[in-house]
């Protein structure tokens, strides 16, 4: 049967469930299956440790089941807290270059006006699917994102609990939903956290985006124009303030924590690894190559950790300088070299909850590239940014 992904033949659906209840019932499945298969390490580990030391690495599969059988649990009892939740889309479907409007519907408490606002993230994935014999490895990466916060005030009540307001601008360009089920393809999903007391709300919902634009007020809105408080930046590690040489935007060290403990957890892994390839009397090769890798992987966790980079935007010109802990390099670009100042998505967890963490960076008329500030985790942030740096040196767009 031939599938139509024009958009126009298909009807999107008004209605849209969440994912929860089926992924509540996908991890019990998986974190039973592998408890299982794992519980024989304690039987068989212990009386191998006088021996052969390295047999205590078959204690690592037990306690991952243990962390999935706390995840799982987590997860039924937020499902079983809020409900079967469902996505309003009855005022019209997303569609490329459009104004789309939608109502989540979740069993929600009543959130008074001191209480966090319920953050909301539409994202574009693209979902790629490798197998290996039998095994089925599924990513998910991210292309594009918006997110926004909608106010306890904003949020209505109903019969069956809230109802959340969303709306988002659909980028002309964007990418139409080509995949189907649990197959490859482009995908859009809509997120909805809050934090509560107990247990978080959590929810996300698969939102197709077909058809051509309704020539509506979607698009990109100017990013000079967003209000930015300087409070918010400084927060997240970066300060934008007056020097006598133009403005000074200053990206600090250690402004993505969790970034950085992930990285350096899986460092300290593979590190690990290392040493056990060496202690075994692996062939050279293996044990030269993933210490080659090592070695990258702790230039990152450093730059990470202590990382600094200063650009100085003024006179035409931008002054960057890139340093670790006072060591580094600087660089003086001018207006007439570069072309434009542009975003990047240099880094990521994985999957549809993951991260997207920006780089503003300069792309040159000679098509070479130079980072301007990397680690930018709000997309607003990182568009505002990029447009004072342009304004600052009288680059338009």
């Amino acid at each position: 049967m031939a599938i139509d992904t024009s958009g126009d033949a298909l009807p999107a659906p008004t209605r849209i469930g969440g994912n929860t209840r089926a992924n509540v019932m996908g991890l019990w499945f998986f974190t039973v299956l592998w408890n299982l298969v794992s519980a024989p390490m304690f039987v068989f580990v212990p009386p191998e440790l006088e021996r052969q030391p390295l047999a205590a690495l078959g204690f690592l599969f037990p306690i991952v089941g243990a962390g999935l059988l706390v995840w799982t649990v987590i997860t039924t009892a937020r499902w079983r807290r809020f409900g079967n939740t469902w996505l309003d889309t009855s005022s019209g479907p997303a569609r490329p270059g459009s104004t789309w409007r939608a109502t989540i519907h979740a069993r929600l408490p009543q959130l008074d006006a001191d209480a966090g606002a319920v953050r909301v993230k539409l994202t574009c994935l693209r979902r790629t699917i490798s197998r290996h014999g039998d095994d089925r490895d599924e990513r998910e990466h991210i292309l594009w994102r918006e997110e926004t916060e909608v106010a306890p005030g904003r949020i209505g009540s109903t019969a069956d609990g809230a109802a959340i307001p969303v709306q988002f601008d659909i980028p002309s360009d964007a990418l139409q939903t080509t995949a189907v089920g649990r197959g490859e393809g482009i995908l859009w999903v809509l997120t909805a956290e809050a934090a509560l007391p107990g247990v978080n709300f959590k929810e996300d919902f698969d939102v197709p985006v077909r058809g051509s634009g309704a020539g509506g007020p979607g698009g990109s809105e100017d990013p000079q124009l967003r209000t930015i408080a300087l409070d918010d930046l400084a927060r997240t590690g970066i300060i934008v303030e007056p020097s006598p040489d133009g403005m000074r935007f200053t990206f600090a060290p250690m402004r993505n924590v969790s970034f950085a403990v992930g990285v350096t957890a899986f460092t300290a892994v593979w590190t690990g690894g290392l040493w056990v390839q060496w202690s075994l009397g692996f062939p050279w090769i293996f044990p030269i190559v993933a210490g080659l890798i090592d070695l990258l992987l702790l230039y990152v966790v450093i730059d990470l950790w202590l990382g600094t980079t200063v650009v100085v935007a003024g006179d035409g010109t931008l002054r960057v300088r890139h340093a670790v802990l006072g060591a580094g390099s600087s660089r003086t670009l001018t207006a007439a070299e570069i072309a434009t100042i542009e975003l990047h998505n240099s880094m990521q967890t994985q999957g549809r909850y993951g991260t997207p963490y920006y780089e503003v960076r300069a792309r040159l008329r000679s098509g070479r590239k130079a980072s301007l500030g990397s680690g930018v985790r709000n997309k607003r942030h990182a568009e505002w940014l990029a447009a004072q740096m342009r304004s600052s040196i009288g680059l338009k767009e």
